[in-house]
């Protein structure tokens, strides 16, 4: 996959811990993809992909994926994943859970929420193949 193919498309993250946040990101980049979002937590990610709905337009220029954590304050992975997939708008967005919490309980209830795919926090290299998968189709 070519980097230009990758920095064409808009990530937005959602994770509380600054340290992974920042991980996150630099994979990101190093991979190819520039333009990233990142939030907080999954309330800002939310409030973001609200705010980006209400205004209309194609959503495809404006975010491609989402990659959130499960556990973070204000609104959890799940909620955002939950979120995203029952609104008529954004439930195209595919969705990757990326947290250290994912077992066979948490994969569950992943896949009843809709999330497009799941994957543990120590391979970070696999998420940018799963995030190709899933955006440059």
């Amino acid at each position: 996959v070519g980097e230009s193919e990758r920095n064409n498309m808009s990530v937005l993250g959602a994770e509380d811990d600054m340290l992974r946040r920042k991980r996150l990101e630099e994979a990101l980049h190093r991979a190819g993809y520039h333009k990233l979002i990142i939030a907080a937590n999954g309330q800002e990610a939310w409030d973001w992909l609200e705010e980006i709905r209400h205004k209309g337009g194609n959503l495809r220029e404006k975010v491609n994926a989402v990659i959130t954590d499960i556990e973070m304050p204000k609104m959890d992975g799940h909620s955002l994943t939950k979120n995203i997939k029952e609104d008529p708008v954004l439930q195209e967005l595919p969705v990757i859970i990326f947290s250290s919490l994912i077992d066979e309980a948490m994969r569950i209830k992943g896949q009843e929420i809709g999330a497009s795919a799941q994957i543990s926090k120590p391979e970070i290299g696999n998420l940018v193949k799963l995030l190709d998968e899933h955006v440059l189709k």
